[in-house]
């Protein structure tokens, strides 16, 4: 079966505020981190160990890959995501390298029913 085609933005057209946007959700800054973090370049969609419900990860994934950050390929009934950081870093030099590097409160468990740990008993 031939892959399916998802919409990538063309970099250029990709304003950075639509960037830092997408970033500035704690759920899809952690996954930027797990696929920054993998050796291998592409990562199966559904190996994407966080606790959400798979159509909240569809729907992270899809502003992340509409902003410029991701690419998203599908075969078959799978579908495989990669960080797009070298043309990111080409685009806005030092952005990624920056927000991955930045230690923020963004890496706190979540404990039961998505409530961060460090708020769970507020």
């Amino acid at each position: 079966m031939a892959p399916r085609e998802h919409p990538h933005p063309d970099l250029h057209e990709v304003e950075l505020v639509t960037v830092l946007a997408a970033l500035a959700e704690p759920t899809r800054l952690r996954i930027v981190r797990m696929l920054a973090a993998m050796e291998e370049r592409e990562r199966a969609w559904k190996d994407i160990d966080l606790p959400i419900a798979r159509s909240t990860l569809s729907h992270h994934l899809k502003i992340l890959r509409n902003a410029g950050l991701l690419w998203s390929r599908t075969e078959g009934t799978r579908c495989f995501v990669s960080l797009r950081d070298k043309e990111m870093e080409g685009r806005f030099p030092g952005l990624l390298e920056c927000v991955l590097a930045c230690q923020d409160s963004v890496d706190v468990p979540m404990a039961k029913g998505g409530v961060r740990e460090d708020r769970a008993a507020s």
